[in-house]
C-alpha cells in the first residue's frame, strides 16, 4: 500500500498563480514552466511555477487530499465535492481572465494534446462548442461569482471608462505633450511682445499741427467769395 501524503493549498500560493501573466508556455501539458493553466491544474509547483509531476497543487492536490473516489480521475466525479471543488478552481481562472484581460490568441491552436487546441470542440457536450469560445469571463457567458461581483457603477460612469483605460495607456505621451505646447506658446508670446514693444519705441512720429496756434483765432466757417 502506498500512501501518498498531500496538502491542501494556501491562499499564498493561489495568489502566486493568479500573478502568472502567461496563460501557456510552450507546449500544453505537465511539462509547461511559468504557465497558469499547468500551476493551476497541479502539474507545476504553487510556489515557483516550475514543472514538478513528483507532486501535486492547487487543483490536483485537493483531489488526492480528498482521498476515496475523489482522487481517482475516473470517479471522482461521483463525489459531490467535485462540482463545487471545480466551480472554485473555475473562479480562480476568472480572476485570472479578469485580472490580465487576455487575448483568445494566447489559448494554443496547436500542438496541444488532442481536443485541447482552440478550434477543437469539446465532446461528448451538446450543442457542440469550441474551446476558444469559454476562454472569456464567466459574465460574458450569462453567470458570475457573488464574490467576485464588482459595485454597480451608473451609466456615466460605465461610459467614461473605456476612455480612462486609453488615457492610462498613452499619460506620459499626453503630459509631454503638454510640456511641448505650453513651451512653444511661451516663447511665442515672448516674441509678439518683443516686437510690439520694439515697434512703440521705434516707429512713433509726432505729426506737425496742420494749423499753427497763433492762426487759431482767426479761422472761420465762412467762405469768402
Amino acid at each position: 500500500l502506498v500512501l501518498t501524503l498531500c496538502r491542501l493549498p494556501s491562499s499564498a500560493e493561489v495568489e502566486f498563480c493568479l500573478s502568472l501573466t502567461q496563460y501557456e508556455s510552450g507546449s500544453m501539458d505537465k511539462m509547461a514552466n511559468y504557465s497558469f493553466r499547468n500551476t493551476l491544474e497541479g502539474f507545476a509547483d504553487p510556489r515557483t511555477a516550475i514543472s514538478n509531476t513528483s507532486q501535486s497543487g492547487l487543483h490536483n492536490a485537493l483531489h488526492i487530499y480528498m482521498n476515496g473516489s475523489m482522487s481517482q480521475v475516473q470517479g471522482s466525479a461521483n463525489d459531490p465535492i467535485f462540482v463545487l471543488h471545480h466551480a472554485f478552481v473555475d473562479s480562480i481562472f476568472e480572476q485570472w481572465l479578469r485580472r490580465h484581460r487576455p487575448m483568445l490568441e494566447v489559448y494554443p491552436a496547436a500542438n496541444a494534446p488532442i481536443g485541447h487546441n482552440r478550434e477543437n470542440y469539446m465532446v461528448p457536450f451538446i450543442p457542440l462548442y469550441r474551446n476558444g469560445e469559454f476562454f472569456k469571463s464567466s459574465r460574458e457567458l450569462g453567470y458570475d461569482y457573488e464574490y467576485l461581483q464588482e459595485p454597480a457603477l451608473d451609466s456615466f460612469q460605465e461610459f467614461l471608462i473605456p476612455y480612462l483605460r486609453q488615457v492610462r495607456q498613452i499619460w506620459a505621451w499626453l503630459v509631454g505633450a503638454a510640456v511641448i505646447g505650453g513651451v512653444v506658446t511661451a516663447v511665442l508670446t515672448g516674441l509678439i511682445l518683443a516686437c510690439r514693444k520694439k515697434r512703440r519705441g521705434t516707429s512713433s512720429e509726432i505729426q506737425p499741427l496742420l494749423i499753427e496756434s497763433e492762426d487759431y483765432n482767426n479761422i472761420s466757417y465762412q467762405s469768402n467769395f
